[in-house]
């Protein structure tokens, strides 16, 4: 009797100490900026979640580290490099013009060929 007691005494401390450790451990989390400033920690994070397979696309530390690489890799959107469009033809105007219809002399008509 003496050792079911004691279990459930084990399980109950077990218990109440697993909610406050899970939270600290939540709250220690590295976060997207965390992670970008890092490279060592973003790289660490990427392979644990590598390793966790199928798991990962559940897990918000992959999610957090998902986003820190797409940044990494991507940018902010303002990009650093933006070369001048590419002229193909550069000897055309930069506006078309229509041609103006010559007004000296009327157009020929021919008769058909036949």
């Amino acid at each position: 009797m003496k050792t079911r007691a004691l279990v459930t005494a084990v399980a109950a401390a077990a218990v109440v100490t697993a909610g406050p450790i899970a939270l600290l451990a939540r709250a220690a989390d590295p976060t997207v900026e965390q992670l970008l400033a890092d490279h060592a920690l973003l790289r660490q994070e990427l392979d644990r979640c590598r390793d966790l397979g199928m798991k990962a696309v559940d897990d918000p530390r992959c999610t957090v580290a998902d986003e820190a690489e797409r940044r990494r890799f991507m940018g902010n959107g303002a990009g650093q490099y933006n070369p001048p469009p590419v002229n193909i033809f550069p000897n055309t105007p930069d506006k078309l013009i229509p041609a103006q219809p010559s007004q000296t002399a009327p157009p020929k008509t021919e008769p058909p060929h036949g």
